[in-house]
């Protein structure tokens, strides 16, 4: 059995290995090599989002930056967009796909992340929360960082029943877990956000929250 240090290890070490070709691995589509595989979810999923023009952004578990086109395209020539992972590699793919002015990076996990007070609109956990080690302290230094009203979207392209099986299989990621819906309200609550919309399906999972004024 390995310790929670030597999990994130990992899960980290994963990530990283995988960095270069996570985009072809899961989000092309196999027949036309396009990155629309997810098409209709990411419509769905930035319908209710609800991104304005000029909002500040941030992209927790950023990845290699699936979601920057979606995010740039929303937010306008005013918007910004703070990538964020703690894989190096992955924010080296990103920063090289992605060169737009009004994008950042960071390498830093959710948990240890230090951000002006009140300086960002949005947060978006996407197809990440589960493998926050600390997600307590992750969901806080999120909601300092918001804007009274901010809003948390955490959303993934599964059940979480499906997601955690999927997880459950893998050694390095068997302890990365999404919460029930209870428990899921009560780590949002006590976090400070009030949840506004909680969708959990076969191929969508999507949850809205909003920091208390």
């Amino acid at each position: 059995m390995i310790n929670d240090e030597t999990q994130d290890l990992c899960q980290k070490e994963f990530f990283n290995e995988k960095a270069e070709k996570w985009l072809d691995m899961f989000y092309a589509d196999p027949e036309t090599g396009k990155y629309d595989r997810y098409e209709k979810e990411f419509k769905r999923l930035f319908g209710l989002a609800g991104l304005k023009e000029g909002n500040r952004v941030l992209d927790l578990g950023c990845g290699s930056g699936v979601l920057v086109p979606h995010i740039l395209e929303r937010i306008g020539a005013d918007g910004r967009l703070l990538e964020v992972d703690y894989a190096e590699n992955m924010i080296a793919v990103n920063r090289r796909l992605h060169q737009d002015k009004r994008v950042s990076f960071l390498v830093n996990s959710a948990d240890e992340l230090t951000l002006p007070p009140e300086s960002y609109d949005c947060a978006f956990c996407f197809s990440c929360f589960p493998h926050f080690r600390n997600k307590p302290k992750a969901l806080k230094a999120i909601e300092q960082s918001l804007k009274p009203g901010g809003k948390l979207i955490l959303a993934h392209f599964d059940s979480a029943k499906n997601i955690n099986h999927h997880h459950a299989g893998h050694e390095c990621v068997k302890h990365a877990h999404l919460p029930n819906e209870t428990d899921m309200r009560a780590l949002i609550g006590q976090a400070g956000f009030h949840v506004e919309r909680f969708i959990d399906e076969n191929g969508f999972y999507f949850l809205g929250a909003v920091k208390g004024c």
